[in-house]
């Protein structure tokens, strides 16, 4: 009985080992693309003061980006097509991994009006991937070395497990049918691995400085004139959502033309030109928009409403040239930023308060591109005041259940929250012992 505890405690601090090992790849990945956007956006303009500067570094970064995805393919994929190949086959393409991860550091890099989301998801699903089958294969050894000698030393077995960190995805390879796997050691490995890894990803971020930069705004006081302007900021939020699915639709149609001609590069190339003409005259239509969240909360007095407005709806055009053009990224940090631009822009033509215009603005806008409503209120979660929640879950629920015409829709088989609900509730009528 102790050499059984004693074992699994073993395979306890492989997993918790597996979960650092983890951490540290997606703390490096993070700090990789802060140092490359620092190199080539700070430092090397140190030394070169040209007016045209933008333009030539986004139509360089255009030829990489199309050079690259005619070489590897269109990389990385987006949030939705990960998930969904998860889904479909049980597993994520980890062999691929450091084609993905280069693949979305060009677009980080070169300064994309993308987020982090699809090079950090496919990352994050190709290592939780490759930790079960390191699980699997640790397992297997351990196994196979207590089978040939029960009184094999912890220390050299632990050795054994540990040297499969270090192999080639391809040399992964083990007798699945010859391990036994009950459902509290998968919940006990599970959270071990993850508790470890957020301990260590937090410890490296004390040490080293935190990678990715998430301000959380404050709160602010709900004023008589605010109450009566919620409608009107919902209904912007809205509409700002179908600009975003109307140039999502719009930049689809045009670079999906240059696309079946097999014109990757210049593709890339001329979403770069875009990209570099409009970043030279609103510089913070540029990036992730992640880290100007900040700036734009202490510094929007400086900018007139209508320029606020302007930031935010040039930002989500954008963000889908971008996308459409090869620039692969997510497009919810650009989004919340949009939502937060407009939002100060109408909270100064109102008169309302700053925080709660841009929340219900921020809100209705996730919601209606989404078709989330659950989605774009944990969206909204991150970034503002709890004291919120209310108005959070208002223009969250109101955004995501408006229609959206099936030429605008993302996937034209999700004919959004209110009819999905409806029709679940439908067919649960007729689920036996329904009646």
């Amino acid at each position: 009985m102790r050499k059984q505890m004693s074992n699994s405690g073993l395979f306890l601090c492989f997993t918790a080992l597996t979960g650092a090992v983890i951490a540290g790849l997606v703390w490096l990945y993070l700090k990789i693309a802060n140092v490359g956007i620092t190199v080539i956006w700070e430092m090397i303009p140190a030394y070169i003061d040209s007016w045209y500067y933008t333009i030539l570094m986004c139509l360089a970064g255009g030829v990489v980006i199309g050079l690259f995805h005619r070489i590897y393919g269109p990389y990385p994929e987006q949030m939705a097509d990960s998930v969904k190949r998860v889904k479909d086959t049980g597993t994520y393409p980890y062999r691929k991994l450091p084609m993905i991860v280069a693949a979305s550091f060009l677009s980080l890099f070169f300064g994309g009006a993308v987020g982090p989301e699809s090079g950090l998801v496919s990352l994050l699903l190709g290592l939780c991937c490759w930790a079960m089958d390191q699980f699997g294969l640790a397992r297997w050894k351990m196994n196979t070395l207590l089978a040939g000698n029960p009184y094999i030393m912890n220390k050299e077995l632990f050795r054994v497990m540990a040297a499969g960190l270090f192999l080639p995805p391809d040399q992964i390879v083990y007798d699945k049918g010859k391990i036994e796997w009950k459902r509290k050691e998968q919940v006990a490995a599970g959270v071990t691995a993850g508790l470890t890894g957020l301990a260590v990803y937090e410890l490296l971020n004390l040490i080293f400085g935190r990678c990715l930069s998430v301000p959380h705004l404050q709160g602010g006081v709900l004023l008589l004139r605010d109450k009566v302007a919620v409608v009107l900021l919902i209904i912007v939020g809205i509409a700002a959502g179908y600009l975003f699915l109307i140039f999502q639709k719009i930049s689809n149609w045009f670079f999906g033309k240059m696309r079946e001609k097999n014109l990757a590069v210049l593709n890339a190339v001329l979403g770069g030109l875009i990209l570099g003409l409009i970043g030279t005259a609103l510089p913070m239509t540029m990036f992730s928009g992640g880290s100007d969240i900040q700036t734009m909360q202490y510094e929007y007095l400086k900018f007139t409403p209508y320029l606020l407005i302007v930031i935010g709806v040039v930002k989500l055009f954008l963000t889908n040239v971008c996308i459409a053009s090869g620039w692969r990224g997510g497009h919810f940090f650009p989004m919340l930023f949009s939502g937060l631009s407009i939002g100060y822009g109408f909270a100064a033509i109102f008169h309302t308060n700053e925080i709660v215009s841009v929340v219900l603005v921020t809100g209705a806008l996730l919601g209606t591109v989404l078709q989330q409503p659950l989605g774009a209120l944990a969206l909204s979660l991150i970034f503002f005041p709890m004291k919120n929640l209310g108005w959070m879950i208002l223009a969250s629920m109101v955004g995501g259940c408006v229609p959206i015409p099936v030429s605008l829709r993302t996937n034209p088989e999700n004919k959004g929250f209110v009819y999905n609900m409806i029709h679940m509730k439908k067919r649960g009528k007729f689920l036996p012992g329904k009646e």
